[in-house]
């Protein structure tokens, strides 16, 4: 795991926006959005061998910067990815409230979040 972790943007197809952050022998962490009207976000997942060094972070603030003027949203519940649980519920929106993001809850979806600019 001492490799150079890169930030790498993909080519998708239609509307969605991927990126990826890879050591030149895995990928570590990715980051899943449409960009429409708002960009949604749709998943952020990293590798548990790899988490609590920013890379989550990382990944968010690309997407950050590739919108830098649209609406951004997102919802904030928890799955796994890698086959092991990311954050739980409250602490992964209070993960998102330290980048910037409000809860704005909806009938259909109580876990929804905006970026408050």
């Amino acid at each position: 795991m001492d490799d150079e972790v890169l930030l790498v943007r993909l080519d998708a197809a239609d509307m969605h926006v991927v990126w990826e952050l890879r050591t030149s022998t895995e990928t570590v962490g990715y980051l899943q959005a449409l960009d429409g009207d708002t960009l949604w976000i749709s998943h952020i997942g990293v590798d548990p061998r790899y988490r609590r060094q920013g890379h989550a972070t990382r990944l968010l603030l690309a997407a950050l910067a590739y919108a830098p003027d649209a609406p951004i949203a997102l919802a904030a519940a928890p799955f796994p990815s890698w086959k092991e649980p990311g954050l739980a519920h409250e602490s992964l929106r209070a993960w998102y409230a330290r980048h910037g993001f409000r809860p704005d809850p909806r009938p259909e979806d109580p876990y929804y979040m905006v970026l408050q600019r």
